[in-house]
């Protein structure tokens, strides 16, 4: 008979009907308590999650998309994002990871919503007094196997150690310890998985260890000098941790299996229904089914069953052992007996209950109205097909998928670690490091999962290998022991116990040797991208068009650009890429690491930070992009090869792209030439601001050559915005283009009156510009800080999608007759006896009668291949984002004295500029994000938009701008007859404009006599 109260214990070996197990040998410890689920009251304990408390009570989704479809706990481990809930009006809070407190309420988080009809609360504090620096002599990253080992080692050698790790407790993955909300029943654990962790844990905490939680690790820099530099997100606050070693042993996360159905709520990761199990005694559902790959799946239908769930079977991809395994047993067992004898035991327990094995078996689909009801199986064939005829239905209301896993290597790529792909898990990188884990970067370690899966043993070994290195120095030896010393050394007998951990994995991979699953389990309707719910098939047909680059791809469709940051998809896209083009996965395949490397709260970043100048901006651009050129697919028609064209275009920027069209469109045969991917660098990673009036840095002391360029391209830029709503009809597609209207605001009266200085000017130039009071600036927009003093009001600014802008023109383009040629990296542009031009490439020669130079901020790299030299640098740029939110400002949004642009789009995001410069990376031969150009563009868009402090920055991406006088750069050489130029900054605004009238000179000879103040000459 169940008790009614729904605090009380139960029997063994039986599943609550509130969803709790108890076994006999675990038992609630925590404070009953009540919490309150979209206005229904739930039970729950002190110490265990949001997302324990609502599956205990048969709660599945929490979320809901921008299609409203529901979504609910997946990977347990706070990596998908797709649990996120609001709770106490903040929100994208992650259930999985949030504890939870008497009487909180919570509710559905709703895309680009905050809690119905409640007021967006703050997510922190903002910093008092810049961020603090803690200074840590070793820093551990990860407390798991591999940094607990880690950190015991080092501390045991003389170091001081502090350990940080997200979650609230030690154990990590593998020894997830039960939660503070339970105790073992008997005084000691039940297992020897639980009492293994616990006894290393403790260890750890006797040798001195600091062992820190609930600290997200947000970014990751090194300096040569100071070593690196850990950001960290801990108790509402930011702080940078600097060590003189650093060993990362951030684990992995489930290796994604996107088949139809794998985002319905209750289809959740084999580890996430083990977290709910093992650390909160909850069941993740009552009628299970278990599908995936490896050995961890026997272990969690094991102890599913054991605590009362249903578990219908387990399929396993992998053909049932037999003789032909026996090497592989024989090594497993030989190795380590224990684990072996454990897998043995997960067999027979299973078997005792009459829980069927599929062998050889995949999930075909997951069907369902609002949750998960039903899934099929299906048999396949030895190269991972789906055999016809062999699918297998059960009614259930979970799925738990375990693919096996990614190593987590965020930390180790924002460092700048080199890493390589695995051959034996596409989509997946492992980190170059020697037998003691020492990376290519000094004084940076790795260990365990985050490195290469290896299992727990294993990452045992590597940590302790990697914390004694790390505490010596392992400079100069390399860490490696004195051949004097006894074989004894910890050193030693961690090496002995590697060795064998590893030959352990080598059988038991035998053991489950299966093929990769074929691309009929991700048929063209599947969902790849979680976050942004982005389907296979879009993927698979740009990737036809011959967009077979991953950022191209995060282009065109979103993918990779919610929450998540591309954890879930950016495997399979890789892969998919990669497949596509016949290349071998590397580093380049990846989206490329950004920061936050997790949602950060925007108002715990900002910080205040000294504006400059733009005289000093410019610099040398990098000297390819991260993708070498060339490395497209095999067989790729050469650029040019015996083949010639009226025009060469070189860049497929949003200049090159516009010109290309205007020029196909009266005939003209162009080839359009891109080293990377079209729309790759400033043009499709711009703010996407459509600037009308003169930005704050283009008027008065600061602006560059007295700001007299930047007000003469007043008439040029108000033109060519009211060309792109035109242009946009033309081309048949919504480039979500709004004229709203741009507020330049002033904080202050000395602002104020610069403002009306500079509106007196822009009106001179025809460009219509009001100045505000504080109170009509109120009146127009209240959703601004009432602390400012008044704005300048140009009502002919506005927004445009800068990601869809420049493929639209170019697919029309490309429909009229026009040759795209991607990765083709022009080398030489030698003019010819006669006239015209030949271009050598990478990819073979291409004869041109006219060229054009639309390369952005390569643009004097790329004059100088044929001899001319431009005043024109380079300027790399970084912008942030933030995650969707309600409306809070249909304005673009500048400062005046300030460095900024914001702006909402239609899908939520509010995205944050204003020229915040960046770093060029020569090692990765691509600009980077600086933090301190994050943290002083927060800044000053919360002082703007006080809202900001309700949302997180979910990332940054940086580019490579141009730097010049503020004015376009127009026209042919006239050094090298034949060869023009169109650069400029601002060219998102002035594309159609340049496009024109480029393509008006190069088919007539002749440039518009009123654009001559645009050209060359006015450089002397």
């Amino acid at each position: 008979m169940t008790d009614p109260s729904p605090h009380a214990a139960h029997p063994p070996h039986a599943a609550r009907t509130d969803g709790r197990l108890l076994d006999g040998r675990v038992r609630p410890s925590g404070a009953p308590v009540h919490i309150e689920f979209e206005g229904k009251t739930i039970p729950a304990y002190e110490g265990e999650t949001i997302a324990a408390a609502v599956t205990a009570a048969g709660v599945r989704a929490l979320r809901r998309n921008r299609q409203g479809e529901a979504r609910g706990v997946y990977c347990g481990m706070g990596v998908c994002f797709e649990c996120l809930v609001n709770v106490d009006g903040r929100g994208g809070q992650r259930a999985c990871m949030t504890p939870v407190r008497a009487g909180m309420r919570v509710r559905v988080q709703r895309h680009g919503a905050g809690a119905a009809g409640a007021p967006a609360a703050p997510l922190a504090p903002a910093p008092d007094g810049g961020t603090p620096v803690i200074e840590a002599g070793l820093l551990v990253l990860g407390a798991g196997p591999a940094g607990l080992a880690a950190a015991h080692a080092a501390a045991g050698a003389g170091a001081d150690v502090t350990v940080l790790d997200e979650r609230p407790a030690p154990g990590g993955q593998y020894y997830k310890q039960i939660a503070a909300s339970h105790t073992f029943a008997p005084g000691r654990p039940p297992d020897r998985q639980f009492a293994a962790g616990l006894d290393l844990i403790e260890r750890v905490r006797r040798a001195g260890v600091r062992l820190i939680g609930e600290a997200v690790v947000w970014g990751a820099f090194h300096d040569p000098d100071a070593g690196p530099e850990i950001g960290v997100f801990r108790a509402g606050r930011v702080e940078r941790y600097r060590a003189r070693r650093l060993v990362v042993a951030t684990g992995a996360c489930e290796r994604p299996f996107p088949a139809p159905g794998w985002t319905l709520p209750g289809v959740m990761g084999s580890g996430a229904a083990q977290t709910l199990a093992r650390a909160y005694r909850v069941a993740p559902g009552r009628r299970v089914l278990v599908a995936g790959h490896g050995p961890l799946n026997f272990q969690v239908a094991c102890e599913l069953a054991r605590g009362g769930v249903e578990v219908v079977g387990v399929a396993e991809m992998a053909a049932r052992p037999g003789l032909r395994h026996a090497a592989a047993v024989w090594t497993m067992v030989r190795s380590a007996p224990d684990l072996a004898a454990d897998g043995l035991r997960y067999l027979a327990a299973l078997a005792r209950r009459r829980i069927p094995i599929f062998y050889r078996h995949a999930l075909l689909r997951a069907e369902g109205a609002g949750a998960v009801e039903r899934a099929t199986l299906v048999r396949i064939d030895e190269a991972g097909r789906p055999v016809a005829g062999t699918e297998r239905g059960f009614d259930v209301d979970t799925l738990c998928l375990g693919y096996g896993f990614l190593p987590s290597t965020e930390v180790t790529r924002l460092l700048g670690c080199r890493h390589r792909g695995d051959d034996g898990r596409p989509g997946a990188l492992v980190v170059e490091r020697d037998p003691d884990g020492q990376t290519s970067i000094p004084g940076v370690y790795v260990a365990g999962d985050c490195a290469g899966i290896g299992g727990a043993r294993l990452a045992l070994a590597q940590g302790t290998l990697a914390g004694l290195a790390a505490a010596r120095g392992s400079g100069e030896a390399g860490g490696r022991d004195d051949p004097a010393l006894p074989r004894t050394t910890p050193s030693a007998s961690a090496r002995r116990a590697g060795g064998r951990a590893a030959a352990f994995q080598q059988g038991l991979w035998k053991l489950f040797d299966a093929p990769l699953p074929a691309d009929e389990f991700m048929p063209d309707d599947s969902v790849v991208c979680r976050c942004e719910t982005v389907r296979a098939g879009v993927l698979r047909g740009l990737i036809r068009e011959g967009f077979d680059e991953i950022g191209a791809l995060k282009r065109m469709t979103r993918v990779g650009m919610g929450h998540c940051q591309g954890r879930c998809c950016g495997p399979v896209v890789a892969r998919l890429c990669a497949a596509a083009a016949g290349r071998k996965m590397d580093e380049g395949e990846l989206f490329a690491p950004r920061f936050p490397a997790k949602p950060i709260p925007a108002a715990a970043l900002a910080a205040e930070k000294a504006e400059w100048t733009e005289e000093g901006a410019g610099r040398e651009p990098p000297a390819s992009p991260y993708r070498a050129a060339g490395r497209g697919k095999p067989g790729r028609p050469a650029a040019g090869t015996g083949g010639a064209a009226d025009v060469a275009i070189v860049g497929a920027g949003i200049l090159g792209t516009c010109t290309a069209y205007y020029l196909v469109r009266e005939g003209v045969d162009v080839a359009l030439l891109e080293r990377g991917q079209p729309n790759g660098e400033a043009s499709g990673n711009n703010a996407g601001s459509l600037h009308v009036q003169l930005l704050a840095y283009d008027f008065g002391g600061r602006a560059q050559a007295g700001g007299g360029p930047a007000a003469a391209s007043l008439p040029l830029q108000r033109e060519s915005a009211a060309m792109w709503p035109a242009l946009a009809e033309e081309l048949g597609r919504d480039l979500e283009i709004e004229i709203t209207g741009g507020l330049m605001v002033a904080e202050d009266a000395a602002h104020l009156a610069g403002l009306r200085e500079k509106a007196r000017l822009e009106r001179r130039h025809g460009t219509e510009v009001e100045v505000l009071s504080a109170r009509e600036l109120r009146d127009l927009a209240p959703y601004l800080s009432d602390s400012l003093a008044g704005a300048a009001w140009c009502p002919a600014e506005g927004k445009i999608n800068p990601m869809t802008a420049a493929p639209a023109i170019l697919a029309q383009a490309a429909a009229r007759g026009l040759r795209v040629f991607r990765e083709t990296e022009v080398r030489a542009i030698e003019p010819k006896a006669g006239g015209g031009f030949e271009l050598r490439t990478n990819r073979g020669r291409l004869r041109a009668g006219k060229v054009l130079n639309a390369g952005g901020g390569w643009s004097g790299r790329i004059a100088a291949l044929a001899g001319e030299r431009l005043p024109v640098r380079a300027h790399p740029i970084q912008l942030v984002v933030t995650e969707p939110a309600p409306p809070l400002t249909r304005h673009l949004l500048a400062c005046a004295g300030r460095h900024l642009t914001m702006k909402q789009f239609r899908n939520g995001n509010l995205v944050l500029g204003g020229g915040w410069p960046a770093e060029a990376d020569p090692a990765a031969g691509r600009p980077r994000v600086l933090r301190e150009s994050l943290e002083g563009n927060l800044w000053v868009s919360q002082r703007v938009l006080p809202a900001l402090a309700t949302l997180h920055v979910i990332r940054s991406w940086a580019a490579v701008n141009v730097a010049i006088d503020g004015a376009p750069l127009l026209g042919e050489s006239p050094g090298v007859p034949g060869l023009y130029h169109a650069v400029t900054v601002n060219g998102m605004t002035l594309g159609p404009f340049v496009g024109r009238v480029m393509a008006d000179a190069m088919r007539t000879g002749r440039l518009d006599p009123a654009l001559e103040y645009f050209t060359l000459s006015r450089f002397g």
